[in-house]
């Protein structure tokens, strides 16, 4: 899991298409589609009466959907540059994340560089805005923040508060926090042997670093064993290298995801950072490997690797895992107007959550052939998801349909 995450939806793009000699109408036009057409990230700017669309190879430019069909205009002059992600923060500018750690601001006829956030180069992966602020995340613990949108203000993540979280059970066991680099002298172990304390050495035994605590003697099942402490981001030893490939900010809280599973959030701009979605395990962890989400008022959703879905109701104080649609990564999520989630990913995936399980799109009569990333929310109320080979798929009235792509 330490790819990162551009690396890793390359991978799922190259390892888990379809076959390329599937039948039905349409696949041999598809087969076609230059590589370096992949729709990467886009969204509806009503200013420009278009969907903005990135991509790989300095893919920039607009998407004039009608009813039936969709042109694809490409910027002529643009940076040498693979574009990771984009953000609409007007109604007619977006700004784009690149594969090299820059920001760009594009307007429907210019792309314009506004900062270089990464001095190792590794790649912007999301953008957020709500109203002035700015957040930009990505590989290599990159965390950037900007009230302006021209200057951006590197964000140190650290001493990480991690709220009060009960062991699942009291026998001897190692008992894994899920994350690492914990700070040992803030650590509160609240727990009790035959009703005395527990004794540090004795009773049990902290491993900070790799974060977790070595129970020897079993413990008293009530009170509930408990533990709270500070810690930094990363794998052990090595603080900081932590992909973060989603950023959410909405009523001005932050929320951030990626790598190890771990769940971040912010209500001070940065300042301090609060730990969610907790688990402790007795065993060695299997943490998601989050790659989007989206956020409505209090709601929340992360989507990720293998499948894996959660989400929170209650502003990302506590989470729900969500039925697996598969194993195919899930790359992107919006949610229809009626609160459901429509999600896309790998292989082409596309489906609706509905109820406690999904009903997904036939990839087989859409003539699928590549991943989907993208849900766009359209004027009509349409969803266009987009994703490889130029693909769009429209979703409207709970049906799919296929939109040509001229290019």
């Amino acid at each position: 899991m330490r790819q990162l995450a551009g690396l890793f939806l390359l991978c799922a793009v190259s390892g888990t298409s379809l076959a390329q000699d599937q039948g039905g109408e349409g696949t041999e036009a598809a087969k076609r589609v230059p590589l370096k057409t992949d729709l990467l990230d886009g969204a509806y700017l009503p200013g420009l009466k278009s969907v903005v669309v990135t991509g790989h190879h300095g893919v920039v430019g607009q998407l004039k959907v009608s009813d039936d069909a969709a042109k694809l205009e490409l910027l002529a002059k643009h940076p040498d540059e693979d574009f990771t992600c984009l953000e609409a923060i007007s109604d007619s500018m977006v700004l784009i994340g690149s594969a090299t750690g820059k920001v760009y601001s594009y307007d429907g006829a210019t792309i314009t560089e506004l900062a270089s956030l990464s001095e190792f180069n590794e790649p912007v992966l999301d953008i957020a805005h709500d109203g002035n602020n700015i957040w930009v995340v990505g590989a290599r613990g990159l965390i950037a923040h900007s009230t302006d949108g021209k200057k951006f203000d590197a964000v140190e993540v650290k001493d990480i508060s991690q709220p009060l979280a009960t062991f699942p059970d009291v026998k001897p066991a190692d008992y894994y926090m899920g994350v690492s680099n914990i700070s040992a002298d803030t650590v509160q172990f609240n727990a009790t042997v035959n009703g005395k304390p527990a004794v540090a050495d004795t009773d049990y035994t902290l491993y900070p670093d790799e974060g977790f605590v070595q129970v020897a003697n079993q413990l008293d099942a009530n009170p509930a064993p408990t533990i709270t402490f500070k810690f930094n981001p990363g794998p052990p030893f090595r603080i900081g290298d932590v992909s973060w490939n989603v950023v959410l900010v909405a009523n001005g809280k932050v929320t951030i995801g990626g790598e190890f599973g771990m769940v971040l959030q912010s209500e001070d701009g940065g300042a301090s950072w609060v730990r969610r979605d907790t688990r402790i395990v007795p065993h060695e962890p299997e943490p998601a490997y989050w790659l989007g989400g989206t956020t409505n008022g209090d709601q929340i959703w992360l989507v990720g690797a293998a499948g894996i879905s959660e989400v929170s109701h209650d502003g990302g104080v506590t989470w729900t895992n969500n039925p697996a649609p598969g194993r195919e990564g899930i790359f992107g999520i919006t949610l229809l107007p009626d609160g459901k989630p429509l999600i896309a990913g790998a292989v082409g995936l596309i489906g609706v959550l509905d109820g406690d399980s999904w009903k997904l799109a036939d990839r087989t009569q859409l003539h699928l052939l590549s991943w989907l990333k993208t849900p766009v929310v359209m004027p009509d109320g349409s969803i266009l998801v987009l994703g490889g080979r130029a693909t769009a798929i429209r979703y409207k009235d709970g049906a799919w349909t296929r939109v040509p792509v001229d290019l």
